[in-house]
């Protein structure tokens, strides 16, 4: 019976394979490397090594002479037993015993059981063809080392220099042009109706912002043909009257309360310039603490804020007072846009 055989196929698909009563086959995994001594590049493969005491029945072997001989469980058993009885007369009478294409067995100087795995064989599937490879060592060139003559280093020192300074002058004639060309195009966009949108870096690229005006300018002497708008003298209270003009929507106007029904104010009024009729309401509050701090906020932002009079309770702070109409809906439009969309106009 080619026991050996069956032992060796197995193997190639099993990490261990047992021989009733006799001992356990044992494969473990082993990377690529170099032999020195030989000069070889070994593949990847298994190392095969044995155990004594592994004698305990695991099918492996049985299972195999089933398949490949017809026989049943019992009599590949018995098969198998005088196959390792056969072995161990063997080994009793001629102290080794060779399994072909696994290894050889054989007892050393005190008489103990030794296994040596035929090398030749490699139980790695993945490695099946491959064979060692002679490992040709690699010379090491040493290239010399050169060094120069000073009077080289001297000229080649010279020339990196000459190349240096003429890359510093060009790059300083570049931005000398450079920047007579940006003077030349920002000071002839003022008189050019050309428009140089995002080309004057010489200026802050912050976003304008509209100032209320703090005062009416100054007069120049000239007539000038100022409109001032009339509210009807038989409407009181809160109106909405076009004073922008018939075009414009009509705005919101508190005109006072009738004089026969008209409540006593507080005395607590901040004095509006002479001749400010026109106001422009940002909050009413019925605490003066909080009026007080809108106050404050408005003029940190450059409003000439400042509080109007208090009417039925609320303090109303106004972002500025005006004497015109025209310079009053400006400076309405413009708070609209920027700080209040709620903001509207007291005319007193």
């Amino acid at each position: 019976m080619a026991l050996d055989r069956y032992i060796h196929d197995l193997l190639f698909l099993h990490d261990c394979v047992i021989v009733p009563d006799f001992g356990g086959f044992l494969t473990h995994y082993r990377p690529a490397r170099l032999d020195e001594q030989r000069r070889l590049v070994l593949p990847p493969s298994k190392d095969l090594s044995f155990n004594k005491h592994l004698v305990r029945q695991d099918g492996l072997l049985v299972d195999q002479l089933v398949r490949r001989e017809g026989l049943d469980f019992p009599g590949a058993k018995v098969k198998i037993d005088a196959e390792v009885a056969g072995w161990k007369r063997k080994l009793q009478h001629h102290g080794r015993l060779e399994v072909l294409r696994v290894g050889t067995f054989f007892h050393d100087a005190e008489n103990n059981l030794q296994f040596e795995p035929d090398r030749r064989v490699n139980f790695l599937k993945d490695a099946y063809g491959l064979r060692p490879v002679a490992a040709v060592p690699v010379p090491v060139v040493e290239l010399p080392v050169i060094n120069p003559a000073p009077t080289e280093i001297a000229a080649i020192v010279g020339k990196e220099r000459g190349r240096l300074t003429g890359a510093l002058a060009a790059a300083a004639v570049a931005a000398i042009l450079l920047t007579a060309a940006t003077w030349w195009a920002v000071g002839s966009s003022e008189s050019n109706p050309i428009a140089w949108s995002g080309f004057d870096v010489l200026r802050g690229s912050e976003p304008s912002r509209y100032v209320l005006p703090a005062a009416p300018p100054a007069p120049t002497g000239e007539p000038v043909q100022a409109s001032f708008w009339s509210a009807p003298a038989d409407l009181h209270g809160v109106q909405e009257l076009p004073i922008a003009g018939p075009d414009v929507a009509p705005v919101a106007v508190d005109l006072g309360q009738a004089p026969g029904n008209a409540a006593p104010e507080s005395t607590a009024v901040a004095t509006p310039a002479v001749r400010s009729r026109y106001h422009i309401i940002g909050g009413c509050f019925l605490e003066k603490e909080n009026a007080d701090r809108f106050i404050s906020e408005l003029q940190a932002k450059g409003f000439a804020a400042s509080l109007v009079d208090v009417k039925g309770g609320l303090h109303r702070v106004a972002y500025g007072s005006y004497p015109l109409k025209a310079t009053a809906m400006e400076a309405l439009n413009a708070v609209r846009k920027e700080e209040a969309p709620d903001a509207w106009m007291l005319v007193k």
